[in-house]
């Protein structure tokens, strides 16, 4: 069964981003679907953002949060909201994007072609000078819990003329479904930031719904990836955030066949972060994983009760390798070696 004109929430969240914002909610508020809203949340900015807002778009409606709560927590407190009120689904939208005038309508009829679709990305182009190159056709997620860009900057080809699966959702930007939303669950508030994307998208697909790329629906994402600049913050959020993703969401069995692999990577990357410089932000990540284990038992076992799809049915969506351009290196080649091999190795056994 399908829904015809379903009503949307196009939610925009900012974080001290006011350069970025008119572009943003220009491009959002002139869709030719016509069955939307566009809601702004601010995120306890420290800049003009909310000012920005208030004083150039007096019309929108603006819901204002005392404190930072990430991109997990400020959409998961909003969702709540919004699927409390008379919307059909929801759109997560960064505030560092340009969307295509046809961008909701086609992302709507993606979404709703098909009640066993929970989640909806539009194409993911980078901005700028690189504006027909993808930023993500589709997030990728390596079975040690790595998530990263699907396609990144390669154009666009007729493989991707039409709609199609995808492991995972991009945070930028996606469509949910209320129905699906409220069965799935919450964003996991204690992601903060960073991954909490891919945790719901592998949810969906564990209760049996499928996660779609829309072909026809187009964007622009104002990407930047400090490939010399390092973000201690950053890194063990996102450390901290994959130990989170791997044991809520993997089985027993599961994370006893990726062991073996799993602490070989961990010593590669703590030799890393000792030569880098970010040692400690590793360490941080396991006592972080730790001290949130009581939480994340409770959550596992609930998600692990409620799947309806096995790790057997659902590993072979997970890539061997991590594949992406800004961090390739020698030592990630190798590791992509013996990743792979591993892979085909356990393939059979999950």
């Amino acid at each position: 069964m399908t829904m015809n004109n379903p009503r949307v929430a196009v939610l925009i969240l900012g974080y001290n981003d006011e350069k970025n914002l008119r572009e943003a909610l220009d491009s959002a508020l002139s869709q030719t679907y016509q069955n939307y809203k566009v809601i702004y949340i601010d995120n306890a900015s420290t800049d003009a953002s909310l000012s920005f807002v208030k004083e150039n778009y007096s019309e929108l409606e603006i819901v204002i949060n005392e404190k930072n709560l990430g991109y997990a927590g400020a959409y998961a407190k909003i969702l709540q909201e919004t699927f409390a009120k008379d919307y059909d689904g929801a759109v997560l939208l960064n505030s560092d994007v340009i969307v295509d005038k046809n961008w909701l309508s086609e992302l709507v009829v993606s979404a709703y072609s098909d009640e066993k679709i929970a989640i909806a990305q539009p194409k993911i182009f980078l901005s700028g000078e690189n504006k027909d190159l993808a930023n993500t056709f589709g997030n990728k997620i390596n079975y040690l819990g790595f998530g990263f860009c699907g396609h990144y900057k390669k154009p666009d080809n007729n493989k991707f003329n039409v709609d199609q699966e995808i492991i995972s959702a991009s945070g930028a930007s996606l469509l949910i479904k209320k129905s699906a939303y409220e069965k799935i669950g919450a964003l996991d508030e204690e992601f903060f930031a960073y991954l909490e994307d891919q945790d719901l998208s592998w949810r969906a697909q564990m209760l049996g719904y499928k996660i779609v790329l829309s072909a026809k629906s187009i964007m622009w994402h104002k990407y930047v990836f400090a490939k010399n600049a390092r973000n201690n913050w950053k890194f063990f959020t996102l450390e901290r955030n994959r130990l989170y993703f791997l044991f809520k969401n993997f089985s027993n069995t599961t994370l006893f066949l990726i062991a073996p692999m799993f602490f070989l990577m961990e010593i590669g990357i703590l030799a890393d972060s000792i030569a880098k410089g970010y040692f400690w932000d590793k360490i941080r990540s396991y006592g972080a994983f730790l001290n949130n284990i009581d939480i994340l038992r409770r959550e596992r076992k609930i998600i692990q009760s409620k799947r309806i799809l096995s790790d057997k049915e659902l590993f072979a969506k997970l890539s061997p390798t991590v594949d992406f351009e800004e961090i390739n290196s020698p030592a990630l080649r190798l590791a992509n070696m013996i990743l792979k091999r591993y892979y085909k190795a356990i393939k059979y056994l999950i």
